[in-house]
């Protein structure tokens, strides 16, 4: 059944939320790359037209998916941030992100074609809204992140570590989770060594982050 046009505030969010959730169900079995906004519409029974009274574009929709997605992830690591001394060692800040982030798939994925995808066919306006709401959901995760670094470290420094980290992480993930052909080669004795494991190289190259920033 395809929905009538929604008129009050109330069935007007009902619709967003009902696109925002048939996005997330697509995005949690097919590749960005293979859902579209017509697709978006089937799978929550509207139009293709009625996509546009809510979003201005896929890549918006998912700007929503993303804040969602690191609204959910900035309350498990500030929790995991919770239970650590400070200062805390460079190797168990690094393993509670690392955690923290394999608990919530979502934020890798999403954010490994944050830059190159998602903010490349937006409005300022949009952008600009975006980014604003990205940066009050981090307000908590970097105090939190500078009590496990130590007082003796600038507040600066917390916020180097997260931008880093957000690089980090858009790099690595990608190449941890490749495509299913390319898996399937890398899975070949003599290309065995080119995997890369999402743990172990995310977790490694933050904590030799952390330690280096500690060490000027």
């Amino acid at each position: 059944m395809v929905w009538q046009r929604a008129r009050s505030d109330e069935q007007k969010e009902l619709r967003r939320q009902s696109l925002l959730d048939a996005a997330r169900r697509l995005h949690a079995r097919l590749p960005l790359a293979e859902i579209s906004l017509n697709g978006i519409a089937r799978e929550a029974n509207v139009s293709k037209a009625n996509v546009y009274r809510y979003f201005e574009s896929r890549e918006e929709l998912f700007l929503h998916l993303t804040l969602d997605a690191m609204e959910s992830w900035s309350g498990t690591v500030i929790h995991r941030f919770a239970s650590l001394p400070s200062p805390a060692p460079a190797e168990v800040i690094a393993e509670a992100v690392t955690a923290s982030l394999l608990e919530h798939p979502d934020v890798g994925r999403l954010s490994a074609v944050l830059a190159t995808v998602l903010e490349r066919n937006v409005s300022t306006e949009t952008a600009a809204a975006f980014k604003l709401d990205y940066a009050a959901l981090l307000v908590p995760v970097l105090a939190a992140l500078h009590r496990v670094l130590g007082a003796d470290v600038p507040e600066a420094a917390a916020r180097d570590v997260y931008r880093a980290s957000a690089i980090l992480l858009a790099g690595i993930w990608p190449m941890a989770y490749p495509a299913p052909a390319v898996a399937e080669a890398l899975a070949r004795p003599e290309l065995v060594h080119l995997q890369v494991d999402f743990r172990r190289h995310f977790a490694g190259v933050l904590a030799a982050l952390i330690r280096g920033m500690r060490e000027e």
